[in-house]
């Protein structure tokens, strides 16, 4: 009897769709499995994590994730319960259920599947924020940091990553003044690294908005807001200059645009350090970029800007509090 190799292309084609077949079948059973009895649902899920690790790290990167999830769905029903039941066997408690998910996301490392990895720290982190768990809050996003240091390497995978962080970051009330100055450092930091200046631009400018947070009254440093926005713009002169020299033209004026939007909004939440001239300022060097011989025209810039522009308008001719704070502003 013949037999064809098992490498030949046709062949492995079909069985790798095969594969993916069976393992998304696995993964849709993980997601069913539900117990009401939190105890219970835990051993399941152990059980489940026994048998899923001994899969070999191929199929991780498809069990792994709804195995998470399901741990995760437990931790919520959790809240408001007491879930630390004298006499249990396994008592389903947060911390428990808390580690136990560290443990299991910690086998993509050896996929590796950093950037998947990255998403469920995140996702853990924003679980135990809920709970007020700020130890294990900061060693979530310890170890998301780590990953995206280390791991992450694509650059528009780190784009992707950092703007996961500065989101997730933005949502956490949970750290205490040195826990978060330490992973806003770092999330401000690794912004201004991005390979692209305007990705580094809008990384930056993103991470304005963890010093000033509406519903946190505690996190409102209008200093380093400006801080962020003034380096922002600097940034987007460089990106400026660079496209000057490499295209013999200056490029679209959108980052400034767009940096201009960030001052309005911080504006209009009351910063103090943004101040109407400040804004005049910026108006003026947008005006005065976009008129230049050099800049290429740009239509989506154009309209971008102008539409910027009809804003300010409406908000000076709307009178009150707000009409007289955009009073000073010319257009």
């Amino acid at each position: 009897m013949t037999s064809f190799p098992f490498c030949c292309g046709f062949g492995q084609k079909l069985d790798e769709e095969d594969f993916k077949e069976e393992q998304n079948s696995v993964a849709r059973l993980i997601h069913v499995l539900y117990n009401d009895e939190p105890e219970e649902m835990l051993k399941i899920i152990c059980t489940v994590r026994k048998h899923i690790m001994a899969g070999g790290p191929k199929r991780l990167t498809f069990t792994v994730p709804p195995l998470a999830f399901s741990a995760l769905k437990l931790v919520r029903r959790l809240q408001g319960q007491d879930g630390d039941m004298a006499g249990e066997e396994v008592p389903a408690t947060p911390k428990k259920i808390f580690k136990l998910l560290n443990e299991i996301i910690e086998a993509l490392s050896s996929v590796p599947s950093p950037e998947l990895a990255l998403r469920l720290y995140l996702q853990c982190a924003e679980a135990a924020n809920d709970y007020e768990l700020e130890p294990i809050a900061y060693e979530f996003f310890t170890q998301a940091f780590v990953l995206y240091e280390e791991e992450v390497a694509d650059s528009k995978a780190q784009v992707t990553a950092i703007h996961l962080i500065i989101g997730t970051l933005q949502k956490m009330t949970v750290f205490g003044v040195e826990n978060r100055d330490t992973l806003t450092h770092k999330a401000t930091g690794y912004s201004a690294k991005l390979l692209k200046k305007p990705d580094q631009c809008r990384a930056v400018y993103a991470c304005s908005h963890l010093f000033w947070v509406d519903d946190q009254d505690g996190i409102k440093d209008g200093e380093r807001v400006l801080l962020c926005l003034k380096r922002s713009l600097r940034i987007a002169n460089a990106a400026q200059q660079q496209a000057n020299v490499t295209r013999g033209s200056s490029g679209p004026v959108t980052l400034f645009v767009e940096i201009l939007n960030k001052y309005l909004y911080f504006f209009e939440k009351g910063n103090p350090q943004i101040t109407s001239s400040a804004i005049q300022s910026l108006i003026e060097l947008i005006k005065t970029e976009m008129q230049s011989d050099t800049t290429t025209p740009d239509k989506a810039s154009d309209a971008f800007f102008s539409s910027t522009l009809r804003y300010v308008q409406f908000q000076k001719q709307k009178g009150g509090l707000m009409g007289e704070k955009y009073g000073p502003i010319k257009v």
